[in-house]
């Protein structure tokens, strides 16, 4: 579809043509067995849930041939968001129910890129952007530019898992050749990951403490930036990266304990993280891998009791390693059954503390925000009646003294060409004390209507 828009970003720009595409989503799940006890949930057999609702449009198009433009308009409604058994009537500003129906939109992504700029062969993007340094299937680790969406994490929507979300940025792409390119990114602000509704009252103990999440303020030398060059050697691609910027999700750093509530502290610390990854094809096997050396600032944990002295220990001593390495294959003509595997050491939330933090913070692997452990993660698809019928089987398993496994079978029937229904379920089975065994009585089934135009 070609309209004639008028796009603003920055300045106001005539923009002659523009491909707009979009989509319509809803999304309900329901649980499929009881939990009166749980940490995150607490439902009954047959709750049901439409958590999201969303529009989504996107438009793309050229002011000229070194001129070119993308757009990413989100709106959406989770008309049930929160499976509680208390509902508030009060309503909000519009006369709609708070807890029943929140309505959010926003500019996703909302980019200008020129090619040739200044020199030839350097092309320049600014404005809302995502920008890509992983290879891995959405389990990167030296993909730091984006934060993770820590916000939908919980709604078990399978689009939304691992989603990263674009940031305001300056990025410079050089070419040299066809196959190499140099990268310097400057980032306007700190990356933060959204988080989840009810967030702070869970690490609070549900409501047991204050929590208090501290960010930096708007300043010049609180801005982030990253460094990338990457090349083509015999049919691979290799790339290696420096990223200097912030943790995207909050690092527990204190308490104050002299009250009856106590009032915990979170702080996003300063964060280096050196980055390499390839991928490319072996034997018809796709195959690519990541590993990042990751160097945190050297932050103090304080305790404080009142007028009492107070306890200072470090959060990191020294810096960890993060890596992922998958494959995929296709087994057959055509769509055929196709594998996808990885083992991934670290997962996004996950650091290595120091041994004092340890002790008095009681961190460890298997648990959320906690330190660092193994997964494997695999997932199967095979296609057929003409690619209109998708049956999925995707899982994980979390490695270590304790372990627990995710299943997470769906059937996807493409109605028409812009329309698809999509069923499934998420299962966890294993050890209750692991980070997603922490879900094993949440068993879930979900139902997806996508309406793409």
């Amino acid at each position: 579809m070609r309209k004639i828009l008028a796009v603003l970003l920055v300045v106001s720009f005539s923009f002659a043509t523009a491909e707009i595409t979009g989509r319509i989503k809803t999304f309900a799940s329901i649980f499929l067995s009881e939990n009166q006890s749980g940490f995150f949930f607490i439902h009954d057999s047959g709750e049901f849930a439409i958590k999201r609702v969303e529009f989504r449009v996107k438009i793309q198009g050229e002011a000229s041939k070194k001129v070119s433009y993308g757009a990413r308009l989100d709106a959406f409604s989770s008309p049930d968001a929160i499976f509680s058994s208390t509902n508030f009537p009060e309503a909000g500003p519009l006369a709609s129910p708070v807890h029943s129906e929140p309505f959010e939109i926003n500019l996703y992504e909302g980019y200008v890129k020129v090619s040739d700029f200044l020199l030839r062969n350097l092309d320049f993007t600014v404005g809302k952007q995502r920008i890509s340094w992983g290879t891995a299937d959405k389990v990167n680790v030296v993909d730091n530019l984006n934060p993770v969406d820590f916000a939908n994490f919980l709604t078990f929507d399978p689009d939304y898992f691992g989603e990263r979300r674009p940031q305001t940025a300056l990025n410079f792409e050089y070419y040299i050749g066809s196959n190499t390119k140099l990268q310097v990114v400057w980032l306007l602000s700190r990356q933060y990951s959204p988080l989840p509704n009810g967030f702070t009252y869970m690490i609070a103990g549900a409501g047991r403490a204050n929590v208090n999440i501290e960010q930096r303020k708007r300043l010049l030398k609180n801005t982030n930036f990253g460094l990338r060059a990457s090349t083509i050697i015999l049919n691979t691609d290799f790339a290696l990266s420096y990223y200097h910027g912030n943790f995207s999700l909050p690092v527990f750093s204190g308490a104050e304990v002299a009250t009856y509530f106590p009032l915990l502290h979170y702080s996003y610390p300063e964060l280096d993280v050196l980055g390499g990854t390839f991928s490319g094809e072996l034997a018809s096997v796709g195959i690519w891998g990541e590993i990042a050396y990751y160097i945190p600032e050297r932050k103090k944990g304080i305790f404080s009791a009142g007028m009492g002295p107070l306890m200072e220990f470090d959060l990191f001593k020294k810096g960890y390693f993060k890596y992922v390495f998958g494959a995929d294959y296709t087994i057959g003509i055509g769509s055929g059954l196709y594998l996808n595997a990885q083992f991934l050491h670290g997962f996004f939330d996950e650091r290595d503390y120091s041994d004092e933090a340890e002790k008095l913070l009681g961190f460890r692997k298997g648990q959320f925000f906690g330190e660092i452990e193994n997964y494997v993660i695999a997932r199967a698809e095979y296609k057929m009646f003409g690619d209109n019928l998708k049956l999925s089987l995707g899982g994980f398993g979390e490695l270590g003294e304790k372990t627990s496994y995710a299943f997470m079978p769906s059937v996807e029937l493409k109605v028409k060409d812009s329309l698809a229904v999509q069923i499934g379920t998420f299962s966890v089975f294993g050890d209750r004390n692991t980070k997603f065994g922490s879900f094993k009585d949440d068993k879930i089934g979900f139902l997806s209507l996508r309406l793409n135009f």
